[in-house]
């Protein structure tokens, strides 16, 4: 049980030192590397707890008079949307009801480091305003036997010399509700193993002793991001493209530098007449689970606007889509209408055209304009 003990708790410090030294990965997702004041919180609940064991469960007892009460107080951080690790401090009263034990009341107070696993974000899509998340712990801990006064057991005795102790390891489920960034309620089961020696007896039908917990309170962020950030990820395509046309220029300004200041001997030059613009239709490709312009997309809303202002009459409907790998119908179609707004939004105060002359429309996942799944994270411009 001392190996186990130690290879677990090395396992929980490992993932916490870790987890400072890396970027936030979830589901494929880069997110951006928080600081080390982000994502903390404190959570303080109460509630219930039985202890199991042959004799507990052969005793003429009820249900409800097995119940004892605990209380428990917890900090912990996130290190991504999936991963996150607490040192929570609890304590509380068993009842007993066999007469092997050391009574029939026996308090106790303890504390255990746990491993967090949100199997709600790691299963589905990062969602920072998701009401309701599901999340696992595995730990390990320890508990301090005190009698129905809270005093030693072996007064005469050292601090842990004959006294009731023992490792705990620990599991559970978390349901936590989100009511704001910063503050949360939970609901916690939990279930822990110890020694069998623990309550004061050892019959030897079993190994290892079990309390079984329940436990509702609330949970506070500790200042800073209690979110995570999607990293946006350079297009090396793009970078690409932009140093050939910084190449390009720059040979063009070369050669303009070679030419002659003036030129007496030159012909005049007539003004070119310029029809007018014919239009072609412009598109805003997003990232995923996004609704932020990029900056090398921000050209193709720079070019509508232009074309617009030179055709005063002319007006924009912008289309935006989502693409169908991923999210769900209702969660694409209220992503594409944020995508339809940004650049809505881009072109009237970014750009200065008028609201009157553009409209929207988004389609979610139910229309895919492009055969390439990646292209339909997408707002198209179509101006009469």
């Amino acid at each position: 049980m001392k190996k186990f003990s130690l290879l677990l708790f090395s396992a929980l410090i490992a993932f916490s030192i870790g987890a400072q030294e890396v970027q936030n990965v979830s589901q494929g997702t880069v997110y951006l590397k928080n600081k080390g004041s982000d994502n903390w919180y404190i959570g303080l609940g109460g509630g219930t707890n039985i202890y199991t064991t042959k004799v507990e469960n052969d005793a003429d007892a009820s249900f409800g008079d097995r119940l004892g009460w605990m209380g428990q107080l917890e900090i912990g951080r996130w290190n991504s949307p999936n991963w996150g690790g607490r040192v929570v401090i609890d304590g509380g009263h068993i009842k007993h009801v066999a007469e092997v034990n050391v009574g029939e009341e026996q308090n106790w107070l303890g504390g255990h480091l746990d491993l967090m696993y949100n199997v709600t974000n790691a299963w589905g899509t990062y969602n920072p305003d998701r009401v309701y998340n599901l999340i696992p712990y595995l730990g390990i801990g320890y508990m301090y036997g005190l009698d129905k006064d809270w005093k030693k057991p072996s007064s005469n005795d050292d601090l842990f010399k004959k006294q009731n102790q023992t490792l705990t390891y620990n599991v559970g489920l978390i349901n936590n509700f989100q009511l704001s960034k910063s503050v949360a309620l939970f609901l916690e089961l939990g279930w822990r193993i110890m020694q069998d020696s623990f309550d004061g007896s050892s019959n030897g039908d079993y190994e290892y002793d079990n309390m079984f917990t329940g436990t509702a309170g609330i949970k506070f962020g500790l200042g800073g991001k209690q979110d995570f950030t999607p990293a946006e990820l350079m297009d090396y395509n793009l970078i690409n493209d932009l140093n050939s046309q910084i190449n390009r220029l720059r040979a063009e300004n070369e050669q303009l530098r070679l030419r002659p200041e003036s030129c007496p001997d030159c012909p005049d030059v007539r003004p070119t007449v310029v029809e007018e613009a014919v239009y072609v239709p412009n598109v805003v490709l997003f990232r995923i689970n996004s609704a932020k312009i990029d900056r090398g997309q921000q050209v193709s809303v720079y070019n509508t606007a232009e074309y617009m202002k030179a055709n005063p009459n002319a007006k924009v409907n912008i289309v935006a889509y989502a693409d169908k790998q991923t999210g769900t119908p209702s969660y694409n179609l209220a992503l594409s209408e944020k995508r339809a707004r940004a650049v809505a939004d881009a072109l009237s105060k970014d750009h200065g055209i008028n609201s009157d002359r553009i409209s929207i429309d988004w389609k979610g996942d139910t229309e895919q304009p492009y055969a390439e799944n990646n292209f339909n994270r997408v707002a198209i411009f179509f101006v009469d």
